[in-house]
């Protein structure tokens, strides 16, 4: 497929929970969460570095060659109605690092220095090292 992309000048969508068929072609990737993209960025910095606390759980997932007859990781929880969306950010109820402020409200995107992230927890961990970067 990214042969014949290239091959044909056009551009490919992919829409799936696969992400080693992601890593296989796509140069970027976004991440969404229940209608909201949460992560996006150039795929093998998301993969090998995901900032997302929904990106993570979903590469955990992943089935491991090397580690035959081992469970697979799972994300607690369900997924929310998308009648009846949560306060604040959809992922909060099952996220592990989830805040107050989680519940309260959607965070904005913000610059990881990776990919462009949704989420409070980069957000509040970007700002502590830019003040220790402070003189």
């Amino acid at each position: 497929l990214r042969h014949m992309c290239e091959v044909c000048n056009v551009a490919l969508i992919l829409i799936t929970h696969d992400l080693g068929v992601v890593s296989r072609i796509a140069e970027r990737i976004m991440v969404m969460y229940a209608g909201r993209i949460v992560e996006e960025g150039p795929t093998l910095e998301v993969i090998n570095d995901p900032q997302h606390p929904y990106t993570q759980g979903l590469l955990s997932a992943l089935p491991q060659m090397a580690l035959p007859g081992q469970r697979l990781n799972q994300i607690t929880g369900s997924m929310p109605s998308l009648m009846n969306h949560p306060k604040g950010c959809a992922f909060h109820p099952r996220c592990k690092y989830a805040t107050a402020k989680c519940s309260e409200s959607q965070p904005s995107y913000i610059y990881s220095g990776i990919s462009t992230v949704a989420c409070y927890m980069v957000e509040d961990m970007l700002t502590e090292f830019s003040e220790h970067d402070e003189p």
